[in-house]
């Protein structure tokens, strides 16, 4: 989301650290366990990231440039360890990813949907299975959505087990609403998504913005993060609810733009950062969270 920011004359964060005293993580326990480590240059942009859920320590990644898909494995030290070519796709504005079961298998869900001018009237989620390390080109399904009131930026998503899709927009002009999939997926269809609920009563000032979302393997626990803050809830069905003492602070962290959330097993949180408008390296943290 590169071109929100041009021109500002300051970083993120400082943006949400000025006029505050010193933060830490409260909430559920998070501590850090890898400390950020910088991306190649070519992933200055990456906004998404996710678990492996067939290799522990892996993580995959995007970058929401414009142009060819692709997908990025690395590890928690910000090393690549591969790219897959998503054939055939050209991104608009790839602003998160998703891992989670599809079956016997593990798939992955890149989200192109995001839209600052709020003027796209289809969005696009590609899924492919988990490329094995070999594999260099997948060709990807197409999952085709919109939103039933009309445009509206998006830089979050998450997938629950079953393959239930759930959108999160961003609430730069609008309140925070959640979206779902209705029924099952069904690719190169275009399916009009249902609105659950509000997580805000009106937009949001720019370090509440919600720039990413996850789900828990076993679906237990879903996150959503901002600028500033990670939220984390529990799907009851119908809604997300707020879990007790469930907000934890990343002002302390310092992140020069603040983007991606995953949730692993075991607790495992990994953060993303793009570089921001002084064209700083993305980075990798990790942490651990009582979750």
């Amino acid at each position: 989301m590169r071109a929100f920011f041009r021109g500002a004359p300051t970083t993120l964060g400082s943006l949400v650290l000025a006029g505050c005293g010193m933060w830490s993580a409260a909430g559920p326990g998070c501590g850090v366990t890898e400390e950020a480590r910088a991306f190649p240059p070519a992933l200055t942009e990456s906004s998404g990231v996710a678990p492996s859920l067939t290799r522990e320590g892996v993580f995959w990644t995007h970058s929401d440039d414009s142009g060819p898909g692709v997908l990025w494995r690395v590890d928690a030290q910000g090393s690549a360890l591969g790219e897959v070519l998503l054939d055939g796709v050209k991104i608009y504005d790839a602003e998160d990813i998703a891992s989670a079961a599809c079956g016997e298998e593990s798939c992955l869900y890149l989200g192109d949907i995001g839209d600052n001018r709020s003027e796209r009237d289809t969005l696009v989620v590609y899924r492919v299975i988990e490329p094995e390390p070999t594999v260099r080109t997948v060709t990807p399904d197409r999952i085709l959505i919109k939103l039933p009131d009309g445009p509206r930026d998006a830089e979050a998503m998450f997938v629950l087990p079953g393959e239930q899709l759930f959108l999160v927009t961003k609430g730069q002009e609008q309140p925070i609403s959640v979206y779902r999939y209705p029924g099952p997926l069904h690719p190169d269809s275009l399916v009009t998504l249902e609105e659950v609920q509000k997580l805000s009563e009106t937009a949001r000032a720019l370090p509440r913005q919600v720039t990413g979302a996850a789900a828990a393997p076993d679906g237990s626990v879903v996150v959503v993060r901002t600028y500033e803050t990670l939220l984390f809830y529990r799907w009851d069905g119908a809604r997300l609810l707020p879990l007790e003492n469930g907000t934890v602070s990343l002002r302390w962290l310092r992140e020069s733009q603040g983007e991606g959330v995953g949730i692993g097993a075991d607790g495992l949180v990994a953060l993303t950062s793009e570089g921001g408008p002084n064209g700083g390296p993305g980075t990798i943290r990790v942490m651990r969270c009582r979750i």
